[in-house]
């Protein structure tokens, strides 16, 4: 063979008994490894093919990149993130290059540079579209750039390392349901199943969707309730998987345990090879076996709180409630991150955490001199 260079493409012709075949050879320059591709027995196909394959090579080492359009990205998402993100996130950050497409009309991904995205945050905001959704939609589109980054579509993000690059969102009040409200919410449901479910948001901590597939076996219950843990864990089988796709266990609070362990005994149950296992795999399910719904949690949510006349709050709040309560009960925002499966504690600190007037009060007891 010739000297070897980085370009360098050769025709290897093979002599059988039913005549000369050809086949090209290089060096792949990201991997070092030896690459092949059969071309039959056209010579004049296996040089054209040499020459392009060579060009490849050249543009490749040139830093040439394909042009991608905004809309050709938008497409390529769902192949891009598949595993990464949950599934609800590739039509919404679908949606938001919908919405750079539409407002800035950039022909190309490599065209979004901080001034487009200047300009859209400006048309965004006189749309009246809140701080809150814009800073959502830029964020969306960050990530979209670097999927185009990672599957070689563009050299660079540019919106990566860009201090000013999301708008001052105002602070917002953490709405903390107090324990008098939970026990009106508590008293005033009627259906075992779902107040069950309420005391595993509240005393738990968990998110929606961990609640809807939750299930039996994941749940652990013993008589006294000292090592009962719930674990909120991914079954990729079934496309069932945790926020941060990490598995998690929760220790039972006392009244989790007691309401736990009611539903089980009222639970309809078979025999499998000799082993009683629920008939649904489902902790909380309608009668028929079937898993509940996110939106109809969040809906019967709604329709109780309306019922108990208390302050407006959300299923999630409950979430929220659970962090702000266990921190005035002293404990750290460590061991909060951990329990609620949060990623950062900055998370924690940021947008679940409401007053902690007793740690405050004690503070400034120390200041004064007075503790």
């Amino acid at each position: 063979m010739k000297t070897k260079t980085p370009t360098s493409v050769w025709i290897v012709p093979y002599r059988g008994k039913r005549g000369t075949t050809y086949r090209l050879r290089w060096i792949n320059p990201r991997t070092g490894e030896w690459e092949a591709e059969a071309c039959g027995r056209d010579l004049a196909y296996a040089r054209e093919r040499r020459d392009q394959v060579r060009q490849e090579l050249r543009d490749g080492l040139t830093g040439k990149l394909p042009e991608t359009t905004v809309q050709g990205l938008i497409d390529q998402l769902p192949v891009l993130m598949a595993g990464k993100s949950a599934t609800h996130t590739i039509p919404s950050t679908q949606g938001s290059l919908r919405e750079l497409q539409a407002l800035c009309k950039p022909s190309t991904i490599a065209d979004i540079d901080r001034a487009v995205i200047m300009s859209f945050r400006s048309k965004r905001l006189e749309a009246e579209a809140s701080v809150a959704t814009v800073n959502k939609d830029l964020r969306q589109i960050r990530s979209a750039l670097s999927y185009a980054v990672d599957a070689g579509l563009l050299r660079a993000n540019p919106l990566l390392r860009w201090k000013q690059f999301l708008l001052k969102e105002p602070e917002l009040v953490i709405r903390v349901v107090e324990e008098d409200e939970f026990a009106k919410l508590y008293a005033a449901c009627d259906d075992t199943t779902f107040k069950t479910a309420l005391q595993v948001a509240y005393r738990g901590g968990l998110r929606r969707k961990e609640l809807v597939n939750l299930r039996w076996d994941a749940v652990r219950l013993d008589e006294s309730g000292e090592n009962s843990v719930i674990g909120v864990v991914n079954v990729p089988e079934a496309g069932e998987l945790t926020k941060s796709r990490k598995n998690r266990m929760v220790p039972m609070h006392p009244l989790v345990h007691r309401d736990l362990t009611e539903l089980w005994n009222c639970t309809s149950k078979k025999i499998i090879d000799g082993t009683i296992v629920p008939c649904s795999p489902y902790v909380f399910c309608w009668p028929d076996g079937r898993q509940w719904k996110p939106d109809w949690v969040s809906r019967t949510f709604r329709v109780l709180v309306k019922g108990c006349k208390i302050a407006s709050c959300t299923l999630h709040d409950l979430r929220r409630s659970f962090s702000t309560l266990a921190q005035r009960r002293g404990v750290d925002k460590f061991t909060v991150k951990d329990l609620g499966g949060w990623s950062e504690v900055s998370v924690v600190e940021r947008h679940y955490t409401g007053e902690v007037p007793e740690v405050l009060r004690n503070a400034m007891k120390k200041i004064a001199g007075t503790a």
